[in-house]
């Protein structure tokens, strides 16, 4: 029987042996009487073989979707993980906070990369910078704020 977890095992073709001894002895108190003693040895084999193959074929379908499933269940803990290393080391790098270059824990936040987006003038900006302008000209200043 094999077993893949989520409940999912398939039996298969099984071979077993087992090899056996067992012994007797028998003694009398009578000197007339012989004491008598046996011994035996032996294996015992078997060997079984499922006759239906096409439940043998949905098994092993039914194994690979678990594979995949408990795959695509450690992809995600992987990438979970990275994901809240990415955030955390971006926050402390932000802060100013980081291991130092000696500390085996360096590494843990050596490829993470901190980029602070540059800020787009928006549409409210451009209006202010353009009233501003126009305020300036005719009021007669030509100064900058």
């Amino acid at each position: 029987m094999n077993t893949y977890g989520g409940g999912v095992s398939c039996q298969g073709a099984t071979f077993s042996f087992a090899p056996f001894v067992i012994g007797n002895g028998n003694a009398s108190q009578d000197p007339e009487q012989f004491s008598s003693y046996s011994g035996n040895a032996g294996v015992s084999m078997g060997f079984n073989v499922p006759l239906d193959g096409s439940l043998q074929e949905l098994c092993k379908a039914r194994v690979r979707v678990e594979i995949s499933r408990q795959q695509a269940e450690a992809d995600k803990a992987r990438l979970d993980f990275e994901l809240v290393r990415l955030l955390k080391c971006g926050e402390a790098k932000k802060s100013g906070i980081d291991f130092f270059p000696t500390s085996p824990y360096y590494k843990v936040c050596a490829d993470i990369n901190v980029v602070v987006p540059q800020q787009t003038p928006t549409y409210n900006d451009d209006l202010i910078d353009m009233y501003k302008q126009m305020s300036q000209k005719i009021n007669g200043t030509n100064q900058p704020n």
